[in-house]
């Protein structure tokens, strides 16, 4: 595979992995941040779902590794 169609690929890859990652794990640091303001249960409820959210945004991000990884490094071929 040509270097530009690796480069295409990754960079849509890019858009919805990083992307959406980077958005879910700032999403998350915003609810961790805005749970001071809160006490009791809501600032219970905000911190579960500020970390859960930050959490899930760990995997799109690692998925985008693996995604680079596989295009650049290893050059493996998809055969059908």
């Amino acid at each position: 595979m040509p270097i530009l169609r690796r480069v295409i690929l990754f960079a849509v890859i890019s858009v919805f992995t990083l992307g959406l990652g980077l958005l879910a794990l700032f999403d998350g640091i915003e609810i961790l941040a805005a749970s001071g303001g809160y006490t009791g249960n809501d600032r219970n409820a905000l911190l579960g779902l500020g970390a859960l959210t930050t959490a899930g945004a760990l995997v799109p991000i690692a998925l985008w590794f693996l995604a680079g990884w596989a295009i650049f490094v290893k050059r493996q071929r998809w055969e059908w």
